[in-house]
């Protein structure tokens, strides 16, 4: 038996847009993640879906509010899953990279020393064709993070640590954070490892580099000098692709050299 009534309204088409975009959202992602679209083609899609999806959400409002003056209940639950869906793409960039990082300048490569940056090894070894270079990118690169003011605290951090002490607790720090620790070479005093990005899964480049920092202070005629023995910890984070990385570099030495001040901190 044929059901009878009234035809379903137009406005669900606004919810089926919405879930449309987000399915396209979705497979972009999995395609960059999979090395089957390069990032700028991405970066295009995400930001033509996603003023798609707050114009659609836009639209929604109006029906919404006609819904409310028609007392027209399929519309305005419709309308509203429709603005609901469109919150997503803004959302989620919003939690996940932080909308100071939305700004960033168009840099990939973050250290803490500008002047003689860590240089990478062993893990070169693991790029592919068409990565960026592994040459630090130059005065350009260094000019701009010195005038961000967002990365101003990216310095080298003194630790009142021997360096093959700190190494250690280097090496711990990488394993909690997750990364992919390639190499520790306690005597030349590195580390390197590779991260990925939570969402589109873009490789970076990691290298911790420790060195010995000698301290000494006079105590005056007669008596014998106090030598401490310090480590510098410099650290310097990579994206292979891309023209900016979203301060995902710069966070991330945030993280480690915090974490490793912590756990030197609580070892003394």
């Amino acid at each position: 038996m044929l059901r009878s009534g009234r035809p379903r309204h137009w406005s669900r088409w606004l919810y089926r847009i919405q879930w449309l975009l987000l399915i396209i959202i979705g497979l972009v992602i999995v395609a960059v993640r999979l090395h089957l679209l390069g990032l700028k083609p991405a970066y295009a899609l995400f930001q033509a879906a996603g003023l798609a999806a707050i114009g659609v959400a836009l639209a929604s409002m109006l029906v919404f509010l006609w819904g409310l003056v028609k007392r027209h209940s399929e519309a305005r639950t419709a309308a509203l899953w429709a603005m609901v869906l469109g919150l997503i793409p803004v959302a989620v960039p919003l939690f996940t990279v932080g909308q100071q990082n939305l700004s960033a300048p168009a840099i990939y490569d973050i250290s803490t020393d500008l002047e003689s940056p860590p240089e990478y090894d062993l893990v070169l070894s693991l790029r592919r064709e068409g990565d960026h270079s592994p040459a630090y990118p130059g005065a350009t690169t260094a000019r701009v993070q010195r005038s961000t003011p967002a990365y101003k605290d990216i310095q080298p951090l003194i630790l009142p640590v021997p360096p093959g002490k700190v190494m250690a607790h280097a090496e711990a720090v990488a394993r909690e954070l997750g990364w992919r620790v390639i190499a520790v070479q306690v005597g030349k005093g590195k580390l390197e490892a590779v991260d990925r990005t939570p969402i589109l899964g873009i490789s970076e480049d990691i290298v911790v580099r420790v060195r010995p920092l000698d301290s000494k202070s006079e105590l005056g005629k007669g008596q014998a000098q106090s030598v401490s023995i310090q480590s510098r910890v410099d650290m310097r984070s990579a994206s292979r692709s891309g023209e900016g990385d979203l301060g995902s570099n710069a966070q991330r030495i945030r993280t480690f050299l915090g974490k490793l001040r912590e756990r030197v901190e609580l070892a003394q």
